[in-house]
């Protein structure tokens, strides 16, 4: 079995309603992630998108994986 390597995590939330994960927030640390997700439950951002208020996100913490890394995820603005 290949071995698996921590390329990061993302922050995304799915808002009520929705079937998709909006990334909102990546880092190289499962214990910022942690944070920031605690910091998103505590004082709910808006939308960068459109900036409407966000409907009852759910948010959660997913790993980067190797093909984000090879499309450049690192090279975005991290927020």
């Amino acid at each position: 079995m290949a071995e698996r390597k921590n390329y990061g995590y993302k922050v995304c939330y799915r808002e009520e309603n929705s079937k998709a994960l909006i990334r909102y927030f990546i880092t190289h640390t499962y214990r910022q992630a942690v944070s920031m997700r605690k910091f998103y439950l505590l004082y709910p951002p808006r939308s960068r998108i459109d900036n409407h208020k966000l409907v009852n996100p759910k948010w959660y913490i997913v790993p980067i994986n190797r093909q984000e890394v090879q499309k450049g995820i690192w090279r975005e603005v991290p927020f």
